[in-house]
């Protein structure tokens, strides 16, 4: 996990072959809370998801792929799973912790603002 990590979506290329369910990116492209965000892009079928991450540059999706190519591929965290839009986790241990049921319960309180439209008077530190 990288400190920082967000939830907004973010995009980079991806490669695959038509009917396998594997992809492969950059270094660095994946991380262990990309299992269960969808991942769109040409050639990945619509409603994918990632099933697993297998290492920063190959995950397993939910779908094969429709087309053999090196795309733009935007994975899209799910908010409620991890955090949510607009707050960030500044180390893996606090990433363990975030979800917008504990955050609601009070058990995890955000500690840094990456939305930057938000006005000051409402953000809060723990």
């Amino acid at each position: 996990m990288v400190a920082g990590r967000t939830t907004e979506p973010r995009s980079f290329a991806v490669t695959k072959t038509s009917g396998a369910a594997t992809v492969t990116a950059p270094s660095g492209s994946f991380t262990e809370e990309d299992a269960g965000a969808r991942i769109t892009g040409t050639g990945i079928a619509a409603g994918t998801t990632i099933l697993t991450v297998t290492s920063d540059t190959a995950a397993t999706l939910s779908a094969n792929a429709t087309a053999s190519n090196s795309a733009t591929g935007t994975v899209v965290p799910d908010a409620d799973t991890y955090g949510f839009r607009g707050w960030s986790p500044e180390t893996d241990a606090e990433s363990e912790t975030y979800s917008v049921t504990a955050n609601n319960a009070n058990t995890a309180t955000p500690d840094r603002i990456t939305n930057t439209t938000t006005p000051v008077s409402q953000r809060t530190r723990g």
